[in-house]
């Protein structure tokens, strides 16, 4: 086995755990604040449609912030041998996923599909992909095979804690 594919893959994995959090807390916290308020502040595009809907809000946005914030915090003291900078990547790898999570739900609501409707592929890794680019305009280099190596993680991971969410009521599809 390749170390250095190893290694590189679970330093990306570090830069991409905040972004986990930030991407999962919002569908928690909503338990706490309610409906929220919409980002989109109920506005529409030129096609008719809500620009994102109401399952994207402020409270969410701040939760899953705080989320990457933490995370980053903890992962930053377990590893000691971790720079500070790393702090900044974990607030940044947040931004990006929860900003590349507001992207899907604009695209989704383009192509037409309400919020809560299926967009394989588009659902499990928007975030993903939103972190990624905010990460590299940063600066965080990464090669392909670690990136498709953490994506299959992420789809995997996201599949199963979809389905764990929906079924303790937390979120109204599996998906």
């Amino acid at each position: 086995m390749d170390v250095d594919w190893v290694r590189e893959t679970l330093t990306l994995l570090l830069y991409i755990l905040p972004a986990m959090a930030a991407n999962g807390t919002p569908v928690v916290a909503r338990r706490y604040y309610g409906r929220g308020h919409p980002i989109d502040c109920g506005l529409r595009f030129i096609d008719g449609r809500r620009l994102l809907g109401d399952g994207k809000t402020w409270e969410g946005f701040i939760a899953g912030m705080l989320a990457s914030l933490i995370t980053g915090v903890v992962i930053y003291l377990a590893l000691l041998g971790l720079d500070l900078e790393y702090l900044y990547y974990a607030v940044l790898s947040g931004f990006g996923a929860l900003m590349g999570d507001i992207m899907g739900s604009f695209v989704k609501r383009r192509l037409g599909i309400e919020r809560g409707g299926r967009a394989p592929v588009l659902d499990q890794l928007d975030f993903y992909a939103g972190a990624l680019v905010v990460l590299w305009v940063a600066g965080v280099r990464y090669n392909i095979v670690s990136v498709l190596s953490v994506g299959a993680i992420i789809l995997m991971l996201h599949i199963a804690t979809n389905r764990i969410a929906y079924l303790l009521g937390l979120k109204e599809v599996p998906w």
